[in-house]
């Protein structure tokens, strides 16, 4: 019976959540990173609680351009309050029209009274269409470098460990052929006694051609498939490494969300061309050869195995003739047989 854990209707469903979850924990910060993607064109993260209930402070506000002369009484707005580089998000709860100019009378909903002084039409910002509860917080951790490290620094060294890891796993896993070692078959064997018998073959046996050893293939030549090569991988990914820990700096120091994106993207960039080149170019092979010559030493012992033909013995490539009495020898005693004068008859 099947553990309705492990089954693969599961695991699906599970894959499936996983996704869905993280869409919804990412599009929220996506909106705020680029606002145009819900059609507005700002966001500030709301800093004190003149607006609570509506509004809390850890919340983010998405703000659309809107004609002055289109904003009504009761809409929230954002505008520039004097030389202050903090934006104020209140209420209107009064439009002025004085000779042609418009102005807007506006108080926060948790206060008593107005704001002093009335917000000119060029003060506006824009409208609020959208508010994100809470993630101003884990906006405004981010901007500091503890946060910076913990949220970005931290996942991204993950993400790289978990890659190596994968790469060392599957190439572990992988299934390496290799050559038979044992004695050939019969097939194999007949036809070396047939080439054998016949002294004037120069065919090679089948024992002689399984033992000469395979040229490797190039791994930097171009596939006919018009791919990009292994080299080509390789300088890429020698620029990025490069270039991802300069642009890790700049967010690091900046902190902003054009730095961190930019520092983000190289970076998947690295770890996508390591992730191709590594186990494409044999690195980690070359490495375990030069760690286990054990496989070399049996291949090599495979390949200098003596194949005996016509006569001859041949090691490693060294043709040796056996001694024409020991022929002789040999064929004297293969004739041999008792007789009478051999004191069998006494």
């Amino acid at each position: 019976m099947h553990d309705t854990l492990t089954s693969p209707r599961t695991r699906k469903a599970a894959n499936v959540l996983g996704i869905v979850l993280l869409i919804a924990v990412v599009t929220p910060f996506a909106v705020y990173a680029v606002p145009e993607i819900v059609g507005a064109d700002e966001s500030f993260v709301v800093l004190t609680p003149s607006m609570t209930p509506a509004i809390a402070p850890g919340d983010v506000v998405v703000v659309a351009d809107r004609d002055p002369a289109a904003v009504a009484e009761g809409d929230v707005i954002t505008f520039a309050r004097g030389t202050s580089d903090v934006p104020v998000t209140h209420r209107v709860i009064d439009v002025v029209d004085e000779g042609g100019t418009l102005s807007f009378e506006t108080m926060g909903d948790a206060n008593e009274g107005p704001d002093p002084g009335l917000v000119p039409a060029g003060s506006l910002i824009g409208v609020v269409t959208l508010t994100i509860p809470y993630i101003g917080y884990v906006i405004q951790f981010a901007g500091t470098r503890a946060g910076f490290v913990a949220l970005v620094l931290l996942p991204f060294g993950l993400l790289a460990i978990t890659e190596v890891w994968s790469i060392v796993r599957g190439r572990g896993g992988r299934e390496v052929p290799t050559a038979a070692v044992d004695g050939p078959t019969d097939d194999s064997t007949a036809g070396d006694d047939a080439a054998a018998a016949d002294g004037d073959s120069t065919e090679p046996t089948a024992s002689e051609r399984s033992a000469e050893p395979a040229a490797p293939p190039d791994a930097s030549a171009p596939t006919d498939s018009g791919g990009i090569s292994v080299d080509a991988v390789g300088g890429a990914a020698a620029v990025l490494a490069v270039f991802s820990p300069y642009t890790v700096y700049v967010a690091f120091e900046l902190r902003t969300a054009a730095a961190i994106a930019i520092a983000v993207g190289s970076s998947t960039l690295l770890l996508g061309a390591l992730a191709a080149w590594i186990p494409a170019s044999g690195a980690l092979d070359r490495g375990d050869s030069a760690a286990d010559p054990t496989a070399d030493e049996a291949a090599s012992e495979t390949r200098q195995r003596a194949v005996v033909s016509d006569g001859k013995e041949s090691t490693a490539g060294v043709v040796w003739e056996l001694p024409a009495f020991i022929e002789e020898a040999e064929d004297g005693i293969d004739d041999w047989s008792p007789t009478a004068d051999d004191g069998e008859g006494d």
